[in-house]
């Protein structure tokens, strides 16, 4: 294979993954889109707000005061509960047809006997960019320089990116030790899905709800580097980008999107013979 022809290969890639995306991005989906340019609804009453009063939204984007350290982390045990979702299932629907089809390609992506080492070198940075250490560096780098500059919002989207972080990684790695898919470079058999490709997906997916599209496009851009430098690399087949793709969404989504998510309600069930427990999943209210 030519150099020209798998850099074609590796651009449909990127693009297709893109646009299967934007559908499932908050902050590229038309309807955050629309949602973003929706005016507020006027106070029906001649009095003036006070001047500290503030709207409340699903996601507190701008609190008073930047969270603390502790507080970020007693989200992370919540966040793994909340993972469990109708959004979520959503998503992984989605991904998971998306990686069906991509298994097509897997074997063609995987054996191709000729591969430019100018490809090579330009997608290295990729695979150390995409992993779970460098990815949890940069969101404590993120909060850490919201705290210190006294930017209350900033340290909010570092905190999320850190959540977003350890809730996709727990789920892609107790996901990867249950299908255990061998890698195509016979490594290892952790391969399905990708967790460097759910890092960069969540880390976009974050910005993107904070910032807007102008934040999340260079952001899919980058996440999409990650995933075709691990299918190059031979660390992974074309499915277990996408599929790692839509955990990224999925994780990302359980921290910084509210609706959707469940409880667990316990009714005990008292009777002449015995004490049981029925423990259901209740939608939470906004």
């Amino acid at each position: 294979m030519t150099w020209g022809h798998t850099g074609r290969v590796c651009a449909r890639c990127l693009v297709a993954m893109l646009i299967a995306a934007a559908p499932l991005v908050p902050g590229l989906s038309p309807a955050a889109l629309a949602g973003d340019r929706q005016a507020e609804t006027p106070v029906p009453t001649p009095v003036a707000p006070p001047a500290t009063a503030r709207t409340t939204s699903t996601h507190v984007l701008e609190p008073a005061v930047a969270p603390s350290v502790g507080a970020v982390l007693r989200e992370v045990p919540r966040d793994m509960w909340r993972f469990v979702s109708k959004d979520t299932a959503v998503v992984l629907a989605a991904g998971g047809g998306a990686a069906l089809i991509a298994h097509t390609w897997d074997d063609d992506l995987a054996t191709e006997p000729e591969v430019s080492l100018r490809l090579i070198n330009a997608l290295e940075p990729g695979n150390t960019y995409g992993t779970f250490a460098a990815m949890l560096a940069g969101s404590f780098a993120v909060y850490g320089a919201g705290r210190a500059a006294g930017q209350s919002h900033l340290a909010v989207v570092g905190a999320d990116l850190v959540r977003s972080q350890i809730v996709t990684q727990v789920w892609v790695q107790g996901l990867k030790f249950t299908v255990t898919r061998e890698r195509p470079d016979g490594s290892n058999q952790v391969s399905f899905p990708s967790g460097h490709t759910a890092g960069g997906f969540a880390a976009a997916a974050v910005l993107g709800r904070h910032y807007g599209w102008k934040a999340a496009l260079p952001a899919y851009i980058g996440a999409s580097y990650i995933a075709a430098a691990r299918v190059d690399g031979n660390k992974h087949y074309l499915s277990d980008v996408v599929f790692g793709a839509a955990m990224g969404f999925a994780g990302a989504r359980t921290v910084v999107l509210m609706p959707g998510r469940y409880g667990v309600q316990v009714v005990p069930a008292v009777t002449p013979d015995q004490i049981a427990f029925a423990v259901t999943l209740v939608p939470l209210g906004q």
